[in-house]
């Protein structure tokens, strides 16, 4: 690819040349789903050696993982195309998404757009698990599950990953499956992550020996960044927390703002928000920071987006559902019950800033192809086993 962000190859090269494997991580503990949440060992964090490992000097790829929060079932159908376009690029460079459904828009997909669920099902992407409003895990939601006992509140993050959420008043529905359970009935695997949004500690903690007795192998704790240089393998509650050294998602280096990149596609200095252009400048101070450091080893980078960001912009369509809205932004959120029929703040982004926000990822995802080691949580996880 001819263009400015070329020499990026020779800076990946140069930077990681001479690198030290990173400190061995022994696999994360087991957790039965019989054995209740009382008895299971809090966080499984192997410890640090304290000093890294002086394997054959090498030359590291950076790993990069295309991540795409799926939620929007409000516009399922805008959604479906989108998803069905990702998995097209994937297979076109020969390599795999990550993509993290909600069980609201997986029923929304199962339900109106088969085809969508087929083509996942037949594809090799990975299938990954997040929650959104009105779940009682995303924070300023989890009024239900405060004061519970600790075996009743393992049970009821249970429930709520095996039943049906009301979207109205955030009840479960026993009629119908739900939570991490419908999302692997529906793609027929289980997802590889499950993140916990909630601030509380003791709830995500449940939250997570949950998802591990459900079948899940990976959890969230942080989006973007805060990957430890010397441990980059950590467990938390059986669940191998998912390593970013820095993504490929936002930046500040124009005016200081913190913009996401595909906002400013259409701007008349697209050209410094484009995505590329962010890998340089993060692999450039990756560069710098492992330069003195005895722990030399590829970044593990995130390139996260959500398949709404591709056709809509502003919130999403059901943030004034469950927040108030200020100036088109989340504030505060709302009292159940919530009115489902209330104003979508989103706006449809027009054909020629879709098509530039499209250009810029396909770019994106054709020079990791070519230059980086493109996995998915599926493989993250394979590789700290032989850690």
């Amino acid at each position: 690819m001819k263009r400015a962000f070329a020499f990026l190859s020779l800076l990946v090269l140069t930077a990681l040349a001479c690198s030290l494997t990173p400190p061995a991580a022994p696999p994360p503990t087991e957790t039965p789903a019989t054995v209740p949440p009382d008895t299971v060992p809090p966080d499984t964090v192997p410890p640090d050696t304290g000093t890294p490992d002086t394997g054959t000097p090498d030359t590291l790829t950076p790993y990069i993982t295309f991540a795409i929060n799926v939620h929007d079932w409000t516009h399922p159908a805008e959604s479906a195309d989108i998803l069905l376009k990702l998995v097209d690029l994937f297979e076109k460079y020969g390599v795999r998404g990550d993509f993290y459904f909600t069980a609201e828009i997986t029923r929304q997909l199962a339900e109106t757009r088969p085809d969508v669920i087929e083509r996942f099902k037949n594809s090799n992407m990975t299938i990954s698990y997040h929650v959104r409003p009105p779940h009682p895990l995303y924070a300023g939601f989890d009024s239900r599950l405060k004061g519970l006992s600790d075996d009743a509140l393992y049970q009821t993050l249970l429930d709520y990953e095996t039943y049906a959420l009301n979207l109205e008043t955030g009840d479960l529905d026993r009629s119908q499956p739900g939570g991490y359970t419908y999302v692997a009935q529906v793609f027929g695997r289980n997802p590889v992550v499950a993140s916990a949004p909630t601030n509380d500690r003791r709830i995500k903690d449940a939250a997570q020996r949950a998802y591990a007795s459900l079948g899940a192998q990976m959890t969230v704790l942080y989006h973007e960044e805060g990957t430890k240089l010397e441990q980059p393998f950590e467990y938390v509650n059986g669940l191998l927390v998912r390593p970013s050294d820095f993504s490929v998602t936002r930046t500040t280096i124009v005016d200081g703002a913190d913009n996401f990149w595909w906002n400013k596609m259409s701007a008349p200095n697209a050209a410094d928000y484009h995505p590329l252009r962010i890998l340089d400048l993060y692999m450039t101070e990756w560069a710098g920071r492992i330069s003195n450091s005895p722990y030399k080893r590829a970044p593990f980078i995130t390139a996260l987006i959500h398949e709404n960001n591709f056709y809509r912009s502003g919130a999403e369509g059901w943030s004034s559902i469950y927040f108030q809205m200020n100036g088109g932004r989340r504030g505060d959120p709302l009292p159940a019950p919530w009115n489902l029929a209330a104003p979508d703040p989103s706006r449809p982004r027009g054909e020629a800033e879709q098509a530039a926000i499209w250009q810029a990822y396909e770019e994106l995802v054709a020079y990791a192809a070519a230059n980086l080691t493109v996995v998915t949580s599926e493989e993250i996880v394979e590789m700290a086993k032989g850690q």
